[in-house]
């Protein structure tokens, strides 16, 4: 849903300002990649920071009179896309799916200051329907606290529900993120290793620099004197 921190999960997420982040509603109308790289140049995967939901009941609705098993579902939402596409009618929904009917994997970003409520589910539904592999991700934005009731509802739709903080995550953090996606994505597991992997050895490189400013530091004030 628009306006649940979405863009700055991407940004924490990659480490990367050019993420437009804005307190507004709707700041995100298009599909954007960025890649994550390995030290060599090489993008090992992309985080795809999309649009949100705006019409999703309207959507699910026609998607449910198109319904025939679970095993016609993802073609449903494919039909519905190429219905829709570039029509003006249901262009958040159709920029959000079309990356994951490409083969991405789900982020449903979801803000727990505010209650549950039951018109989330026919997002959640849509993108059940899509079959892709999805984690949700539980972020305070304000101070109320709506937990447990969001990680009650959301375990029936999503595989992990996770706690993610956008502004105050760490490395530790992303780490366990990208663990959990390991495990929800057989073909995204050696791309995965390796980033995190590359996420690893730049932490080290950062701390060894850290560690030698600090002791440099040190070094300057106990061997300062003045006359």
């Amino acid at each position: 849903r628009v306006n649940k921190a979405k863009s700055s999960v991407v940004s924490t997420l990659i480490e990367d300002d050019s993420v437009r982040v804005d307190p507004e509603p709707g700041t995100t109308r298009v599909c954007t990649r960025f890649p994550f790289r390995a030290d060599d140049g090489r993008t090992l995967c992309y985080v795809v920071d999309t649009p949100g939901f705006e019409e999703a009941p309207r959507a699910l609705t026609w998607l449910r009179e198109q319904e025939g098993t679970a095993a016609d579902r993802s073609a449903a939402v494919a039909r519905f896309v190429e219905k829709y596409r570039g029509s003006g009618e249901f262009a958040d929904e159709c920029a959000l799916l079309e990356p994951i009917l490409a083969g991405a994997a789900i982020l449903y970003v979801v803000d727990a200051s505010l209650p549950y409520r039951a018109n989330y589910e026919a997002e959640m539904e849509i993108l059940r329907w899509t079959g892709r592999p999805r984690m949700a991700l539980i972020n305070r934005i304000g101070g109320d606290d709506h937990v447990e009731e969001w990680r009650r509802a959301l375990s029936q739709y999503f595989s992990v529900v996770r706690m993610f903080d956008a502004h105050r995550s760490g490395f530790a953090e992303r780490v366990s993120l990208l663990r959990a996606f390991r495990e929800l994505d057989d073909g995204a597991r050696a791309a995965i290793d390796e980033a995190i992997g590359v996420l690893r050895a730049d932490w080290a490189r950062r701390r060894e620099r850290s560690g030698r400013v600090i002791a440099q530091l040190v070094a300057d004030a106990i061997t300062y004197t003045e006359e």
